[in-house]
């Protein structure tokens, strides 16, 4: 018998089993193949049964958990793949498995993943406000109910689907026109009301109908869960729900558990091509229809749960790549001299090792490149600690041959939960790096990234080096602002010290009178400051003035404060000299 992660009784609402991990759940009752059956799971075997779904971030159906029933023993073991989420396990529980890193930055990384995050405001309404720091998964029909009314918006600007059908009416006091033909054979039948023949405009078609169930479903969910959230925002979301419900039903839109099948087998592609815009509305619809809603409801009142999985793999890579745009483009932004106006992150590029049979490729997850040279290949590995890819045959082949194919001597294996490591191919002098946080946060992962292209960019664009101090801390020259950091170069610009004294003086102005918190201005340092400039201008002196620039950075850190000197020379090279302390 295999060792279990946790042992639960039957009758719990929600059993939580981590990744790749297995639970066991004792006293069940002996209909719980009935039950699971009801919930939706596929027997497989005697005794053996999966359950499958469908992933918010795909098409593909993925297998989310099989459960093992031992009637003897009265328990059952539920093992999970590596596909997190909640499922539910009979009409009146659920399955929730737990991913390697915290749920806040699963939510995180599906909302930045969706071009929304936490910042960003959905009708006025701050989504942080809601989705707190302890948001749990039973709060996904949020994020799903948000991105329900963002579809639907675009679907009021662009047009709901709709069909033309002819009504036929005999009345006297009909509309349209009169079918003159029928009604001269209704007066020879003894009938005097005239047939009328009208175009009538029908919204009640499969997809409006899917979009009005996904509706009902969302607010039935708030219901349910109304007792737990009383913050404003939630009921806000709740009305905006309603409101687009209630505006499908007074177009004649409706819809029940007896259309479910026609639902199921609705894909994106049955509906014409110039409705493409439906596809956000659509795609939180179905995700909503593919829980197992219809056999919970049929057997009276249930709990209502949304089953909703992700792919761990697949929202790493696409977060990743969020992530390597997002740092890209603020090293951009300290880019002063604009070395690096062609550089671009392409996601997933594909590479035909065959002139015209572009059937055989490789795609590497993510590469940077500048016009046609690349400059860095990196893979994402969504891997448990301690799982180091460049030692998997398989992992490490691929990144080679996309080394090999793109001619780079950059790689790197994107990891949440490993340790960062360096290694040089011998035969090659090609370098491979694990980027990993030291300990996973988002944001200790998005600091692992930038500090990779900042390295990968700032061989061939040296000056960055002083333009991310500056980014980062002050600038540090009287008279001067970040601005004028495209002159940074220039012989005849502002950072040249020709008249090192006079440099000197500018500098120590601007970090005494402007930035520091330790003193009030110049007059207030030992010897007011004579000190610091000699120490400058000794500096300076050993540069060749009529080639070289310095850009002076003031720094501040844990109480300290000093003046950083980076001199930019003729030949491109970037030399820095501090700390330089004021007092």
């Amino acid at each position: 018998m295999s060792t279990v992660d946790e042992v639960y009784q039957y009758g719990e609402d929600t059993f939580n089993v981590p990744e790749r991990g297995e639970i066991r759940i004792e006293g069940c009752p002996s209909s719980i193949g009935d039950q699971l059956r009801r919930a939706s799971f596929t027997q497989q075997s005697p005794g053996i049964f999966t359950k499958s779904q469908a992933a918010l971030d795909g098409d593909q159906e993925y297998e989310v958990v099989t459960v093992t029933v031992d009637g003897e023993e009265n328990e059952v073991h539920v093992e999970a793949t590596d596909i997190i989420g909640v499922v539910s396990l009979t009409p009146s529980s659920k399955v929730q498995v737990d991913p390697k890193i915290d749920w806040e930055h699963i939510f995180d990384m599906l909302l930045a993943v969706y071009d929304q995050n936490r910042s960003i405001e959905y009708h006025g309404i701050p989504l942080q406000d809601f989705l707190s720091d302890d948001i749990h998964l039973d709060d996904v029909f949020v994020v799903l109910a948000i991105n329900y009314l963002d579809g639907l918006e675009t679907i009021h600007r662009q047009g709901y689907i709709r069909d033309l059908v002819i009504r036929r009416l005999n009345s006297l006091n009909g509309r349209g026109e009169i079918d003159v033909e029928q009604t001269l054979m209704n007066h020879a039948q003894g009938t005097l009301e005239p047939h009328w023949i009208r175009n009538e405009t029908e919204y009640d078609n499969a997809a409006n109908s899917l979009l009005h169930f996904a509706g009902k479903t969302l607010l039935r969910l708030f219901r349910q869960n109304s007792h737990e959230n009383d913050h404003p925002a939630y009921d806000r979301i709740f009305s905006e729900v309603h409101r687009e419900v209630e505006r499908l039903e007074n177009m004649g839109v409706s819809s029940g558990l007896d259309r479910m099948d026609a639902y199921r087998r609705l894909s994106l592609n049955d509906l014409p091509k110039q409705r493409g815009y439906y596809r956000k509305a659509f795609d939180v619809a179905k995700a909503v229809m593919s829980s197992s809603l219809g056999q919970q409801l049929r057997d009276g009142p249930r709990e209502l749960v949304v089953d909703y999985v992700l792919n761990m793999e697949s929202l790493f890579e696409q977060y990743s790549q969020v992530v390597i745009e997002r740092e890209l483009s603020y090293v951009k932004s300290y880019d002063h001299l604009g070395s690096l106006d062609d550089v671009t992150p392409v996601r997933s590029p594909s590479v035909n090792p065959f002139e015209g049979e572009g059937q055989i490729y490789h795609e590497p997850d993510h590469v940077l490149q500048e016009g046609e040279k690349t400059l860095a290949v990196l893979d994402s590995k969504y891997y448990a600690e301690g799982h180091d890819p460049v030692k998997e045959s398989p992992s490490r082949s691929r990144l080679f041959s996309y080394a090999y194919l793109l001619h780079s001597d950059r790689l790197a294996f994107l990891c949440p939960l490993l340790e960062s490591k360096r290694r040089r191919v011998v035969q090659t002098g090609a370098e491979l790096q694990i980027l990993s946080p030291d300990e996973f946060s988002l944001d200790a992962y998005d600091d692992v990234v930038h500090e990779y292209i900042h390295e990968v960019l700032v061989g061939d664009a040296p000056e960055l080096e002083a333009f991310r101090a500056v980014a980062e801390h002050e600038l540090c020259l009287d008279g001067v602002d970040e601005s004028d950091l495209h002159l940074a170069k220039q012989m005849s610009g502002p950072f040249t010290f020709k008249d090192v004294k006079d440099f000197s003086l500018r500098v120590l102005k601007s970090a005494a009178d402007e930035h520091s918190y330790d003193v009030r201005n110049r007059y207030d340092l030992e010897q007011e400051g004579d000190w610091t400039r000699e120490q400058i201008e000794l500096k300076c002196n050993d540069r060749y003035e009529h080639a070289t620039t310095c850009v002076p950075v003031f720094c501040r850190e844990d109480g300290e404060e000093w003046v950083d000197l980076y001199f930019l020379n003729g030949s491109g090279e970037v030399e820095k000299e501090g700390p330089l302390k004021l007092l």
